[in-house]
C-alpha cells in the first residue's frame, strides 16, 4: 500500500509518498508561491513518481478551516475539494483535515530525538496530551487513547479569554480591551501577540521577526516584550494542562517556539506553566515538551493516510 500525504501552507508545501509502515518513497517541498493550483503541483509531484505508481490513499493537510469537504489556502488563492480531487488523480480516496489536526495525528509518533524535553515529569501513556502551537495564530488540541488509538480532539481555545497574570499583564489586557472588545489567549500568545506587546509597551509597529531580532541584540523593550509573551504562553500551557489533566504530556507546536529556543528554556515558561496555587505540586508532574521536527504536520499527514485508508477508520475533517 502506498499513501500520499501533504502539509499545504500559504508560504511551503511538502509532499510525501510513503509505504503503509511510513517509509518513505519519495518527497518533495515546493513554494506554494510558483504554482497556479494545488492541482498544477499535485500533478507534477505524481508525475515524478512514474506511472507505475499506485496510490491506495491520502490526506492534505491545510493551513485553513476544512468545511464539508473543501479547504482554502487564502494566501495563494488554492482550493482544495475532496471530490474534485478524487475525481481528477488515481488516488483511491482523499481526506482533507486542518494543519493543526495533523499535528495531533502526528505527536503520538515522535520519537525522543523529536522534542526538546522543558519537563520530564511522569509520563502516564494512556492519558491525554496537550498541544499548542503560537505562529500566525494560536492553536490548541488534545490527543486521546481510545482502543488503543490516538484520537485528535480538535478546538479552537486559543480564543477563548485571555487572563492576565498580573498588573503589567492586567494593563496590556485593557490596552487590547480597548482596541478589539473580547481579548483571546491568541491576542498576546502568537506571532501577532507579540506585535501587541510591543505597541502595549510603547514600541513601533513592527513585525514579530524584526522583536526577535530587536530581542537578540539586546534591546529592553523587545526583551521584555518576549519576557510577558513567553509568562503568558507558559500560563496558558498550564490551564490547558490543568483542564484536562494532560499526563499524557503537553507538546510545544508552532514556529515562535523552536525559533527562540533560548526563551523556553530559561525557567520563565515552566514558572509560569507551573504556577497554579494548590495545584503547583501536580503541574510539576506533568511532561512538556517542544515539538523540534518541523515535519511532525507531514509525519500525521501520512498517518491520516493510512487512516483514510481503512474504511472502518476514516478520518474526521477536523
Amino acid at each position: 500500500m502506498q499513501l500520499l500525504a501533504g502539509d499545504i501552507g500559504g508560504t511551503k508545501t511538502l509532499l510525501r509518498c510513503a509505504n503503509e509502515d511510513g517509509t518513505v518513497v519519495h518527497e518533495e517541498r515546493y513554494d506554494s508561491s510558483a504554482w497556479r493550483t494545488f492541482d498544477d503541483l499535485l500533478r507534477s509531484f505524481l508525475d515524478a513518481l512514474g506511472d507505475g505508481a499506485l496510490i491506495d490513499a491520502s490526506c492534505f493537510a491545510v493551513a485553513g478551516a476544512v468545511l464539508d469537504g473543501r479547504a482554502e489556502v487564502t494566501n495563494v488563492g488554492w482550493i482544495l475539494e475532496k471530490a474534485s480531487l478524487e475525481r481528477a488523480f488515481p488516488i483511491g480516496r482523499v481526506s482533507l483535515i486542518n494543519d493543526f489536526y495533523a499535528v495531533g495525528l502526528g505527536v503520538p509518533l515522535l520519537g525522543p530525538d523529536d522534542v526538546l524535553s522543558l519537563q520530564e515529569g511522569t509520563r502516564d501513556r494512556n492519558a491525554p496530551m496537550a498541544i499548542l502551537g503560537a505562529g500566525t495564530g494560536l492553536g490548541e488540541a488534545l490527543v486521546v487513547k481510545f482502543g488503543g488509538v490516538h484520537h485528535v480532539v480538535p478546538g479552537e481555545g486559543g480564543h477563548a479569554d485571555f487572563a492576565p497574570q498580573d498588573e503589567e499583564q492586567t494593563g496590556l489586557f485593557l490596552y487590547l480591551h480597548r482596541q478589539y472588545g473580547h481579548v483571546s489567549s491568541e491576542r498576546v500568545v502568537s506571532g501577532l501577540g507579540l506585535v501587541n506587546i510591543f505597541t502595549y509597551l510603547g514600541g513601533e509597529d513592527v513585525t514579530a521577526a524584526e522583536i526577535a531580532d530587536r530581542a537578540d541584540a539586546g534591546d529592553p523593550l523587545a526583551t521584555r516584550t518576549f519576557a510577558i509573551f513567553v509568562d503568558a504562553y507558559g500560563a496558558e500551557a498550564g490551564d490547558l494542562a490543568l483542564r484536562t489533566l494532560a499526563r499524557g504530556g503537553v507538546y510545544l507546536a508552532g514556529g515562535v517556539a523552536a525559533k527562540n529556543l533560548h526563551r523556553f528554556t530559561d525557567g520563565g515558561f515552566m514558572t509560569a506553566f507551573t504556577r497554579k496555587g494548590r495545584f503547583s505540586d501536580v503541574m510539576k508532574t506533568i511532561p512538556v515538551d517542544l515539538i523540534m521536527n518541523e515535519q511532525v504536520g507531514l509525519i500525521g499527514a501520512v498517518e491520516g493516510a493510512r487512516r483514510a485508508s481503512l474504511e472502518s477508520s476514516p478520518v474526521p475533517h477536523g
